[in-house]
């Protein structure tokens, strides 16, 4: 994975767009003092290169009827699964997954399920087993749920 050079004013538009990504360009460039065809330019530059993947809304699952979070722990057979397709195939048809990371250490898969019911995790829960041992744990706190990177901390480093 190449590491694309960014520099303080892409880092500035980054940090606007991710606490709303509606502004306008106008916008954008009014509080950065550009103007909007090139915050546009840069914008579009950003997107193709990758750093931005899409634009999105942070929706609270909870108020949304999922008030249960599970934390998926999934060990196959260790380093390289050849089943490792078939699990994200199958975790794919579940609205309720919706993260799932290959992960390093005892474990082969970190899965962030949400759910409305018991009932309905045991469904998912049950058909992970048939890939390996599955470990879980339920969230009782959020104490932290950073979805964006904190560029500004970024700028004055």
């Amino acid at each position: 994975m190449q590491k694309i050079n960014i520099d303080e004013i892409s880092l500035k538009i980054l940090a606007l767009l991710q606490e709303n990504a509606r502004l306008s360009f106008t916008e954008i460039g009014n509080k950065i003092g550009m103007t909007s065809s090139s915050v546009a330019e840069r914008v579009k530059k950003l997107e193709e290169s990758g750093v931005i993947q899409k634009y999105t809304t942070n929706i609270d699952a909870e108020k949304l009827g999922f008030p249960i979070m599970a934390i998926v722990m999934l060990s196959c057979s260790g380093a390289y699964t050849p089943k490792e397709q078939t699990i994200v195939n199958m975790l794919s048809k579940y609205y309720q997954v919706v993260e799932c990371l290959r992960i390093s250490g005892k474990n082969d898969f970190l899965i962030k399920v949400i759910v409305q019911s018991m009932d309905e995790f045991k469904s998912i829960n049950n058909e992970l087993g048939n890939f390996g041992q599955v470990e879980t744990s339920f969230a009782v706190t959020t104490f932290i749920k950073n979805t964006s990177i904190d560029i500004g901390k970024m700028i004055d480093n």
